[in-house]
């Protein structure tokens, strides 16, 4: 049996090359060794202007990963003095493919700025800048933990850490706000939602980044293995009955 697809949202950017300043696809190889360590196959999709039809068709789980902040316009407010790395491209393509996830029932991994669209999208709203003195940005490196989050009892995330406190690094300057519809609150900081989830979709959201935690804590491994676990079985379901039992 293959293993899982997964497609890996990505950043845009200008990069100096022996052609000169191209646009270019960025992300970091942390997402795609977080799939591979948990036994999917991850495939980088580039943010286009032209978003294809059926972008995720062959695709067994997404997540939507980490990055500059979200367009205001998109929950109704002007931009922050704070608020940089705007991609109207990008957020207009990770809207689609979000939507067409939904529609396909694809298991949804969202990190930090992916965990934000998610709650924009669904008609929610961003703290667009969360007070520096709460220390959500920290100074050492990424792999180790910089504060803990409370995990709701019962919850999803809870069952996959298999422990109600998880330790996590922050890398965020803007926060949930107003929570969007048929979302649930499942991991705080505080008064800082940390962790979400979705009343109709197998999605996790979440506001640190795990992509960078893998091989040092289980925790955070769990959350890639368990999005390869929910795609081996997206794929299972999508296959005609009689391969399914031959």
């Amino acid at each position: 049996m293959r293993a899982p697809l997964i497609a890996i949202s990505a950043a845009r950017q200008t990069v100096d090359t022996a052609f000169g300043p191209m646009p270019s696809t960025v992300q970091n190889m942390a997402y795609a060794n977080g799939v591979l360590a948990a036994g999917g196959r991850p495939a980088i999709l580039p943010s286009t202007a032209m978003i294809p039809d059926a972008a995720l068709e062959g695709f067994d789980g997404l997540i939507l990963t980490g990055g500059g902040d979200i367009s205001p316009r998109l929950y109704g407010e002007d931009p922050a003095d704070t608020v940089y790395d705007v991609c109207d491209i990008r957020d207009d393509f990770e809207i689609e493919l979000y939507n067409e996830a939904m529609l396909r029932g694809l298991p949804i991994l969202a990190t930090c700025r992916g965990m934000q669209l998610v709650n924009v999208i669904r008609g929610g709203n961003l703290v667009q800048e969360v007070s520096p003195d709460r220390g959500h940005w920290q100074d050492h490196p990424s792999h180790e933990p910089w504060h803990q989050v409370q995990l709701e009892p019962g919850s999803e995330l809870a069952r996959i850490a298999k422990d109600l406190t998880i330790p996590v690094n922050s890398y965020h300057h803007q926060g949930l706000g107003k929570l969007g519809t048929g979302l649930r609150v499942v991991g705080r900081e505080g008064d800082v939602i940390e962790a979400i989830e979705a009343d109709d979709a197998r999605l996790i959201g979440v506001q640190w980044h795990p992509e960078h935690m893998v091989d040092y804590h289980e925790a955070q491994k769990a959350l890639f293995v368990d999005l390869v676990e929910k795609a081996a079985a997206y794929a299972q379901s999508q296959k005609p009955l009689q391969e399914q039992f031959s």
